[in-house]
């Protein structure tokens, strides 16, 4: 590991004008340009792919023709054109100036990366094959340089590839030389160099969005990206795809040396020699010789054995969510090129015809004239791609669980399912929405920031002395449970559902977790509740037939959170019964608990009551979150979901977040008068700042209850201070810092934070929500708004800020005292429950 890192490990230089060098210390002097020679560098449907046959008499006259007009074309271009520019002109195409790096990426975290040895060198490496670069591609190549000052960026032509086989790879040569593409040449090439000098290999057509240091980690030795993925293999194929779920490899990272890339290179060098062919289709050949299909198979390979959670193993493996490196050019599959995080933007999707070029590309080659030509003219049978289908989904069926490294700090792999094979919460795919963004919360947009995971993990300190535990009912496919075991804290995790289970079991064997998660099969509710249940009826049962069948289907059933009368079925109209329990005997009462998260669709309720008594305990858990669906809840026989809140609310959990729609709908009224005023001040961007959390204060929540959603829910954070500190105090550990409490919970700023330098985002969640009851700026903007002064006004209610109205607008100070809303009193129809009132 020394080695390597004494080898590989390339320190920041401290200017940030880096040249373009042309690497090759073999060589000296000016190499020649070979003008007219262009070959892509990137697999994608639509582009041009060196190579092509001769199928009919007619194809052999056209591309006689096309030769004859391509020779007679690039002859009057010597003649008659200007000069040609050299490799010194192609270096000063990409600005040789000083340049400055946007101030949008230079956040502390990503500036104390850049200073950080990497066993990954600082280099990036691009390939093109000479003469004037289109305009766009100057301006896609530039951005590496522009973003990443402290690497160095190496472009090389087809000549200079070449040579560094003949000097590096001499064993390579010849198997190179064979290759009869163009393309699969430069597959082979990206390989290659990364595998000798380490870094990052980039296709000229790709644009870096994010600073690499903030993406490639500092003990990274392989990183990659997913691509798309389909739910039929047709339908991948018609799209240009090898693989039902497949990587890019127009941009990844490498150690030099690493296994995975001299697999791939010895895997290529014996394909070339046994003379190996996939398919009668050119473009599906060099996907699988050279190109991403076996790109994937055999990073994946390494993936399943090199898992990045396993510190001791000096070859791990990182795939990326598409989010990362397989972003598009173009809004598509749920992924546009403008969202948040997007660290690489592939613009291939036509090969040279979109390089900025508005006439016919004479720098294509003849070979890929000839190959896309006779691509239009050949006519595949339906057999020939039924065939290809069919290997496809074979392939798919061998894998089944597909790892996605999760940007968090430590890292670690998440299994999930191939999009259509997993399971659906909250109308939305789990496994898909991990593969695009790597992460996942019902009602939030992917990419805000903090999410619940970041919350509630951060809450519990990092993996020193101080272990906690974390309470995941409902783990699903165990995002919170992988996090907070990999800083180090134990698990119990409980879930039900096939998939996730699946999925669950199996990433915690993946990362070696096995001693820190616990998983429990079963579904969990109040004691009275305990005994055998019903989670899969069967098909033809009486009395309530119909609502049985349909609950069948039902994922939520199989998990144990479905509705009522279904669980409550007798043993002869059901299929399969399991036991349901109360969690608190599910858990040892030695355990330190931190923080509690339920989801239970319905059911959040119930199983809180079955958790009364760790929660009633003085040193009880400082965090719960809840995801709470008040109509679910009824559906469940919860009669009034507002309680449950209030119940929490009086065991001093006071400090009250919520986050998804509710929240949203309450930003937007807050910043309406803003909005429809115009000419934003710069005081009024802390206003128009769209909040992750919003602060809940007690007068609120039956408004909450009010403008809760009837089909997806909101995810509540309880923190309970008193619990923090008491917690921080009986364990005398040093990481207290951490807890969610002091002033850092109180809207304040800590400088605590834990060993992986997290800070509490507990408080920085509860800092933001704050701006809803209480920003000054907003509020004086939407008093000063005359045709909104009846619904809009600066609010001087008890909590001290504006009171949200029931349809969404705020009332105006005169009127908020007198109409303010309090919560919904118990009738006399509606008995208590001891812990908790249904």
């Amino acid at each position: 590991m020394d080695m390597l890192r004494g080898r590989s490990a390339v320190s920041p230089q401290a200017s940030t004008d880096l040249p373009l060098t042309h690497a090759k210390p073999w060589r000296h002097g000016r190499p020649p340009l070979r003008h007219g020679h262009c070959h892509p560098h990137s697999h994608q449907r639509g582009g041009w792919h060196c190579g092509g046959w001769a199928s009919r008499r007619v194809v052999h006259r056209v591309l006689l023709a096309l030769l004859a007009l391509v020779v007679v074309t690039r002859l009057g271009t010597h003649l008659f054109g200007g000069p040609q520019p050299d490799l010194a002109d192609l270096m000063r195409l990409n600005g040789d100036g000083p340049t400055v790096q946007p101030a949008a990426w230079r956040p502390d975290a990503e500036t104390a990366a850049a200073q950080q040895p990497k066993l990954i060198p600082r280099i990036i490496h691009q390939t093109h094959a000479g003469g004037a670069l289109p305009p766009r591609l100057r301006q896609y190549m530039a951005s590496w340089r522009q973003l990443n000052p402290g690497w160095e960026v190496r472009l090389y032509t087809d000549q200079d590839c070449l040579d560094f086989v003949r000097h590096e790879f001499p064993d390579y040569l010849e198997a190179y030389r064979r290759l009869g593409r163009g393309v699969e040449r430069a597959d082979f090439f990206r390989y290659m160099v990364v595998l000798r000098l380490g870094g990052v290999y980039a296709d000229a057509d790709a644009e870096c969005r994010r600073p690499l240091d903030g993406v490639v980690h500092s003990k990274d030795t392989l990183v990659a990206g997913w691509d798309n993925e389909f739910a039929e293999a047709r339908a991948a194929l018609e799209a240009g795809y090898v693989r039902m779920r497949q990587l890019v490899q127009w941009v990844f990272a490498g150690a030099p040396g690493h296994p995975a890339l001299k697999e791939l290179c010895d895997a290529i060098a014996a394909g070339v020699g046994r003379r190996q062919s996939f398919s009668a289709d050119a473009r599906i050949d060099a996907l699988e010789r050279t190109g991403a299909g076996l790109f994937t198979d055999v990073l994946l390979r390494h993936a399943a054995q090199h898992p990045p959670s396993r510190r001791d193993d000096p070859w791990g493996v990182r795939l990326l969510p598409r989010l990362l490196f397989g972003a598009p050019s173009r809004p598509a599959y749920g992924l546009a090129p403008d969202d948040p995080g997007v660290a690489v933007l592939h613009h291939s999707a036509g090969g040279t015809w979109e390089q900025g070029s508005s006439h016919w590309p004479w720098q294509v080659t003849v070979q890929g004239v000839t190959s896309e030509v006779a691509r239009r003219w050949r006519h595949r049978s339906e057999d020939a791609e039924a065939e290809q289908a069919k290997v496809m989904a074979e392939r798919d069926e061998a894998v089944q669980l597909y790892p996605v490294s999760v940007d968090f700090d430590p890292p670690f792999d998440l299994l999930t399912h191939r999009a259509g094979r997993g399971e659906r919460q909250s109308g939305a795919d789990v496994g898909a929405a991990i593969t695009t963004h790597g992460g996942w919360q019902p009602s939030v947009q992917p990419s805000r920031r903090p999410s619940l995971t970041d919350a509630v993990v951060g809450s519990m300190g990092g993996a020193d002395s101080r272990r906690n535990v974390l309470i995941d009912v409902g783990a699903g496919y165990g995002l919170l449970s992988l996090a907070a075991a990999a800083r180090g804290h134990r698990v119990h995790a409980f879930e039900l559902g096939p998939a996730s289970l699946e999925a669950l079991e199996a990433s915690v064997r993946h990362n070696g977790f096995e001693h820190l998660v616990e998983v429990h099969k079963e579904p969990l509710g109040s004691p009275e509740q305990e005994g055998y249940t019903c989670i899969l009826p069967k098909q033809s049962s009486g009395g309530s037939g119909g609502s049985a069948a349909a609950a069948a289907a039902n994922l939520e059933v199989q998990r144990g959170y479905g509705p009522a009368d279904v669980h409550a079925m007798p043993a002869e109209s059901c299929q399969l019964m399991t036991r349901r329990s109360a969690g608190a005997w599910a858990v040892p009462e030695t355990d330190r608990v931190a923080a509690l998260r339920v989801s239970a669709n319905g059911w959040e309720g119930f199983v809180l009551q079955g958790f009364a008594p760790l929660l009633e305990r003085p040193n009880r858990p400082p965090v719960v979150a809840v995801e709470w669906n008040p109509a679910a809840m009824r559906a469940a026989g919860w009669r009034r979901p507002l309680k449950l809140v209030e119940w929490l609310h009086g065991l001093g959990y006071c400090d009250i977040s919520h986050s998804g729609y509710v929240c949203d709908e309450r930003w937007y009224s807050i910043t309406y008068g803003i909005r429809r005023r115009g000419g934003i001040r710069p005081e009024d961007l802390a206003g128009l700042r769209q909040p992750t959390w919003c602060r809940l204060l007690p007068q609120h929540f039956s408004l909450l209850l009010d403008r809760a959603s009837g089909a997806y829910p909101e995810t509540l954070l309880f923190v309970n201070r008193a619990a923090a500190v008491a917690n921080a105090s009986s364990s005398g550990s040093s990481s207290s810092g951490n807890a969610p409490g002091g002033e850092a919970a109180a809207g304040g700023r800590s400088a605590n934070t834990d060993e992986f330098g997290v800070p509490d985002v507990v408080a920085q969640a509860l800092a933001e929500a704050a701006l809803m009851v209480a920003d000054p700026a907003a509020n004086r903007t939407a008093a000063a708004v005359s045709d909104l002064a009846a619904a809009a006004g600066n609010g001087s209610g008890s909590g001290g800020g504006a009171t949200l109205h029931a349809s969404g607008k705020q009332r105006a100070p005169g009127q908020q005292q007198a109409q303010q809303r309090q919560p919904r009193q118990p009738s006399s129809e509606e008995p208590a429950v001891q812990h908790g009132e249904q």
